[in-house]
């Protein structure tokens, strides 16, 4: 039985062994992360009052190629977006590992909704219908 977590009045469903964190507010945005045991996530973070999602996402690029050597980029479209809807997925290495992250940013309401997914790659790719189903309930609650 999934698990549900209340966010901007929609629920967000993850699997039962994944761990919720949050709200977790660093002042600049509010959100959740769910981890899974193997250290996958997917965090969701609103920055209220702001209506730049494509200046947010790419705020939220330029931190991972700080934070990470060798970085490289695609924009990325996913099934089901909301037309303003922006995204990109970054490959890098830590670790030794390959990571696959994929952002989204979009417009709702007066706000901005960042959501990110990241995992060892080969656990990204056995775990990309996990992460599209947890897009989804947003989504859906959303619309």
């Amino acid at each position: 039985m999934p698990k549900k977590c209340d966010f901007l009045g929609t629920e967000l469903m993850y699997p039962d062994n994944w761990e919720l964190t949050g709200p977790v507010d660093d002042g600049d945005s509010e959100g959740y992360v769910v981890e899974s045991p193997t250290g996958m996530f997917f965090s969701l973070n609103r920055y209220a009052g702001r209506s730049d999602h494509e200046n947010i996402l790419k705020q939220a690029c330029q931190a991972m190629d700080a934070e990470y050597d060798e970085v490289e980029s695609e924009v990325y479209k996913s099934e089901g977006a909301f037309p303003e809807e922006v995204g990109v997925e970054l490959q890098f290495y830590c670790n030794s590992l390959v990571i696959t992250s994929r952002m989204l940013a979009m417009q709702y309401q007066d706000d901005v909704l960042l959501v990110q997914m990241q995992a060892e790659n080969r656990d990204f790719d056995q775990n990309e219908l996990v992460f599209a189903a947890m897009l989804k309930t947003v989504r859906d609650g959303l619309a």
